[in-house]
């Protein structure tokens, strides 16, 4: 059922617990889209548990930071979680050696405070590789090389978010998933964190009493990724179509085509979040 929503208040009466995305919801980038965040304070005002699930390699106080200095009212959100908070933690607790070389071009966020890994810059040197979702988007031809260099070496390659395409201030962008896609195909391993994983709602919900899933909305832009989420996790979904998808509210035969691809199913689609 791909039901056409021009506006969330619509429907704020079949949910008590909303899990939404970030960039590509209530971010481009780094900026705020318009009205997200009214949005998002109208559901916390209306009663609902609201938390926020995102792919960015940002831990989560890194994300609280930022949108804070954005004048987001961050008492409106019940919890967050980032695939750089998952990922930091596993490197914290399984050393997958002391060496990796970072295939992007900054310093790799989810490595703060991780003293016991040092960065390289030969692939060879390293025991794993590193990609994170990077705000500007990853060129993935430029990197072939390193790949190729990597995968002689068997080493593993560990993806910060599994998003293969992402929306930037400068268009949608190739992103972390993309690379690790690559990646595999050419016969790499890969290690990879964050959404569609359902153990993100799990843990965003496991404090929530008598949690019910066909009570919690998933609220994001990537089939791929939140929608997948919400699929296994037998939630209600709320694609933004105007993110990566790059559609308008009314282009239902092409939503139609993109659940039928993926496999999965829409509930509601809206080109931005209104409320």
């Amino acid at each position: 059922m791909n039901q056409k929503l021009r506006y969330l208040s619509y429907i704020k009466d079949d949910f008590d617990t909303v899990i939404c995305g970030v960039n590509g919801v209530i971010t481009c980038g780094k900026e705020l889209i318009p009205n997200s965040i009214e949005t998002c304070t109208a559901l916390y005002q209306s009663g609902k548990k609201v938390m926020l699930a995102s792919n960015s390699s940002m831990r989560v106080n890194d994300l609280f930071c930022l949108l804070r200095s954005r004048g987001v009212p961050l008492n409106i959100f019940q919890a967050m979680i980032t695939a750089g908070e998952i990922c930091h933690f596993y490197l914290k607790s399984n050393n997958l050696g002391h060496s990796y070389y970072n295939i992007n071009d900054y310093p790799a966020r989810v490595m703060q405070g991780l003293n016991e890994y040092r960065c390289v810059d030969k692939v060879i040197m390293s025991d794993f590789m590193l990609v994170e979702n990077a705000p500007d988007g990853i060129n993935i031809s430029s990197k072939i090389n390193t790949l190729e260099q990597a995968l002689s070496l068997n080493l593993p390659l560990v993806c910060v978010g599994n998003n293969t395409s992402l929306l930037t201030t400068q268009g949608v962008k190739s992103a972390a998933g993309a690379l690790a896609e690559q990646y595999a195909m050419m016969g790499g391993k890969i290690i990879s964190f964050g959404k569609p994983d359902e153990r993100i709602i799990k843990y965003l919900t496991e404090n929530i009493y008598a949690y019910n899933p066909s009570r919690c909305l998933v609220i994001g832009d990537s089939m791929a990724t939140d929608i997948r989420m919400g699929n296994i996790s037998k939630t209600q979904t709320l694609l933004i179509c105007n993110g990566i998808h790059q559609l308008h509210d009314d282009d239902i035969e092409k939503i139609n085509e993109l659940s039928t691809g993926y496999g999965l199913n829409v509930d509601y689609y809206m080109e931005n979040l209104r409320w």
